[in-house]
């Protein structure tokens, strides 16, 4: 399996690197979803339909700290 990167042109997906394909070999395709709502808007990633917005700056002071060597 190799991953690529695409952009969708209204109709298709054109890989951005050039890439050679066989007819018919079947792909399975990942679209970022680059709109988010108001609720996840700083959290990102598959997880953040379930994300808590509001813990962002406990888990980042809890990063901080566990790093620091403190």
């Amino acid at each position: 399996m190799v991953a690529i990167k695409a952009y969708y042109d209204g109709k298709y997906f054109v890989p951005l690197d050039e890439m050679k394909f066989r007819p018919q070999q079947t792909a399975i395709i990942v679209v970022e979803d680059d709109v988010l709502s108001e609720k996840t808007s700083s959290c990102r990633g598959l997880a953040s339909a379930y994300a808590k917005p509001e813990l962002i700056q406990f888990e980042e002071e809890l990063i901080a700290t566990t790093f620091s060597g403190k």
